[in-house]
């Protein structure tokens, strides 16, 4: 079976599960390392202290952060599974407002979760344009650095001979 290639949405969000999961862990390990350093090694209560404020404050913020990932995901599936391609489809599917799928398909665009689309604020559409070619716009060999002349054929550095 043939694996399939792994979105960058779904890497993202392994991210943000995990650094989620080890602050909830620090405020829970913090305590304990508080009580210990406080009566036999004060280094042990300060890195204790750390803890707790990283998992006290950074916990909620950082699963707040993981849930709105987590909807920015059912946005992308919506799209690449289900052929959405209208905010209005999108919001509709999925029960959130039409504006909150403008500002996630934006960010979704922004953050290259929908690589190859384009986005006009009501619409997704696939990028069909064409990549630009490699063109020698200063008019100048790449190999020698010598001016470029014209021919019928295209372009050829007098110096060292070179055909673009």
């Amino acid at each position: 079976m043939k694996r399939e290639k792994k979105l960058k949405i779904d890497q993202d969000l392994q991210k943000m599960l995990i650094i989620s999961i080890i602050a909830s862990l620090c405020l829970v390990a913090g305590v304990p390392l508080i009580i210990f350093g406080a009566s036999n090694f004060w280094p042990l209560m300060v890195i204790g202290i750390i803890f707790v404020v990283f998992g006290f404050y950074g916990s909620p913020i950082l699963w707040v952060s993981y849930g709105s990932l987590r909807t920015t995901k059912r946005v992308v599936y919506a799209v690449l599974q289900e052929n959405f391609t209208n905010v209005t489809e999108i919001a509709s599917h999925l029960q959130i407002s039409e504006r909150q799928a403008k500002e996630i398909l934006s960010k979704c665009i922004r953050k290259q979760y929908l690589p190859g689309f384009i986005f006009d604020g009501a619409n997704l559409k696939k990028n069909d344009n064409k990549p630009l070619q490699n063109k020698n716009i200063l008019n100048k060999c790449p190999n020698c650095g010598g001016g470029l002349e014209k021919t019928e054929d295209g372009e050829r550095c007098p110096y060292c001979g070179s055909k673009f």
